[in-house]
C-alpha cells in the first residue's frame, strides 16, 4: 500500500488485505507492500520508510520502526527450482519485532529470510546492515540464513550483520563493527571487524531494564557505553 494517512491506510489494510492492526497502532507515509502485517497496541511505522516483498512483518505491543529505513525481501517462487535460493528452501522473508523493539533511522534490512529483533532492543544510531542472503564461496552457491538480535540488546550505528548471525541477549554491539559469525555471550561489550568481546557488563546497566519501570536516574556506575 502506497504513501496513504495512517487511519486509511489501515482501514484499508484491515478491510481489503486482511492486516491485523490495532487501534492504536500508527502508520506513516510509507510503502509497505507485504503479504502480512500485524501490528501490536501502541506500535509504529513512521514516514519515508520502503517496506516491501515480505511474507510477514510482525511489530508487537510498542515495536517500532523510524524513518528512512530501507526493508526489502525477495520472494520465495511456487517452483523451488527458479527461487532465488534454491538451496536455502526453508528461507521465511520476514521481519519480526518484539515488544518495545526499535528499528531507528536510515538502516538497510535485507529479509531474504527471517530477521527477529526480540523485546526491547534497538537497531540503534543510523546506516546499519543486515543481511541474510551470501555467497558461499565454498560450493558457490547464495544461500540465507536468518539473523536474531535477542532480546534487551543494543546494536549501535554503521555495524553490519551477516547471514546466519545472531546477538545475543543483553548485549551491546560497538558502532561499525561487523558480525561474521553468531555472538554467544550475554553481558558483554563486542566491537571490531570482526566482532569480538570487548568486556564485560553490569546487569545493572539501565538499557537491559528498558521496560521494568525501574528510575534509571538511580542507576549508577553504567556510564559510557552509548555511541
Amino acid at each position: 500500500m502506497l504513501v496513504l494517512p495512517s487511519r486509511l491506510k489501515a482501514t484499508l489494510g484491515r478491510t481489503l488485505l486482511g492486516w491485523d492492526i490495532h487501534p492504536t497502532a500508527y502508520l506513516g507515509r510509507s510503502v509497505i507492500l507485504v503479504d502480512h502485517l500485524s501490528m501490536g497496541p501502541g506500535s509504529s511505522i513512521g514516514p519515508l520508510n520502503v517496506i516491501k516483498d515480505l511474507e510477514e512483518l510482525r511489530m508487537a505491543e510498542g515495536a517500532s520502526i523510524a524513518t528512512r529505513n530501507w526493508i526489502v525481501g525477495i520472494p520465495r517462487s511456487s517452483d523451488p527450482d527458479s527461487d532465488a535460493f534454491p538451496k536455502s528452501p526453508n528461507r521465511r522473508p520476514s521481519l519480526v519485532m518484539g515488544q518495545h523493539a526499535m528499528i531507528t533511522v536510515a538502516h538497510e534490512i535485507d529479509c531474504s529470510d527471517r530477521v527477529e529483533i526480540g523485546d526491547y532492543s534497538s537497531l540503534a544510531g543510523f546506516r546499519c546492515t543486515i543481511l541474510t542472503h551470501s555467497l558461499n564461496l565454498v560450493r558457490d552457491r547464495f544461500v540465507t540464513g536468518p539473523v536474531e538480535i535477542g532480546p534487551h540488546a543494543a546494536v549501535m550505528s554503521g555495524s553490519t550483520l551477516l547471514s546466519g548471525t545472531r546477538v545475543p541477549a543483553r548485549s551491546i554491539v560497538s558502532a561499525g563493527s561487523v558480525i561474521n559469525t553468531p555472538l554467544t555471550d550475554e553481558l558483554t561489550f563486542y566491537g571490531g571487524s570482526p566482532a569480538e568481546p570487548v568486556r564485560g557488563l553490569p546487569e545493572t546497566l539501565g538499557f537491559f531494564h528498558r521496560g521494568d519501570g525501574e528510575d534509571l536516574d538511580d542507576v549508577s556506575g553504567v556510564e559510557g557505553y552509548g555511541s
